[in-house]
């Protein structure tokens, strides 16, 4: 017996009749049909990739939320650069600004008026550091109403030099006059005493003095001048302020 396989091969070798491609039939009366192609199964995705995303959009999510609080919740406000005692105009330069974070302080002056500050006076001792409230300082004058300021020239022993800061509370005693031994009449003033706060001192030009600037009560002014012209005061420097 004989297999024939030369039709086989030359239907395999027919064009048009390739693997893949759609094949065409003719049926009895001579029309050609083409049978489709199968359809496309489409590629899966990977879950892990899409999980990382949904991960990525909640971080990224999240951090907006995180700076978005920060800054919500950041406050710029004046603080002191540098020390400034009671009394003292403050100076451009004794001022700068910080940021807080969280609740702010009470009555704590904004960044934004800082200027406005300059020039005032410090109501209490501006610790260098802290933040300026606007209860710390003050558009009074000095002296104020009922004080007066009088200038005393203290001779070497008799004041605390390195004590005499600004708004130090002190008091003047009067002392003796030097020809009161000599006197019939006894000194009235000798041994009284007067209340004063310091605003400012200075090293006087003959090198052993000290100038002193203090807040007085107006009514006593004219006395305390005629005591520091005699040379008659010395300056006790008391505790607190």
């Amino acid at each position: 017996m004989s297999i024939d396989i030369e039709p086989r091969k030359a239907a395999r070798n027919q064009p048009g009749q390739r693997r893949g491609r759609p094949r065409s039939v003719t049926d009895a009366s001579g029309a050609s049909e083409t049978t489709p192609l199968p359809p496309r199964v489409p590629g899966r995705r990977n879950p892990k990739w899409i999980a990382l995303g949904v991960v990525a959009l909640c971080l990224g999510g999240l951090l907006s939320y995180v700076i978005y609080a920060r800054l919500a919740n950041e406050t710029a406000v004046v603080s002191v650069a540098q020390t400034v005692y009671r009394g003292e105009v403050i100076d451009a330069t004794d001022l700068t600004t910080l940021t807080l974070q969280g609740n702010s302080i009470a009555q704590a002056v904004p960044a934004a008026e800082l200027d406005a500050m300059v020039g005032k006076r410090a109501a209490v001792d501006l610790v260098a550091g802290s933040v300026l409230v606007a209860s710390a300082v003050t558009d009074e004058s000095v002296p104020a109403e009922g004080r007066a300021v009088v200038g005393l020239k203290l001779s070497a022993g008799r004041t605390p030099t390195s004590l005499l800061i600004p708004s130090a509370a002190v008091r003047l005693v009067a002392l003796p006059a030097p020809d009161a031994a000599s006197k019939e009449a006894p000194d009235d003033l000798a041994g009284d005493t007067f209340t004063a706060r310091v605003i400012d001192q200075a090293d006087g030009a003959d090198g052993t003095s000290i100038l002193v600037n203090v807040d007085v009560a107006a009514d006593q002014a004219a006395t305390i001048a005629q005591l520091a012209a005699q040379d008659r005061i010395a300056l006790v420097r008391d505790a607190g302020r």
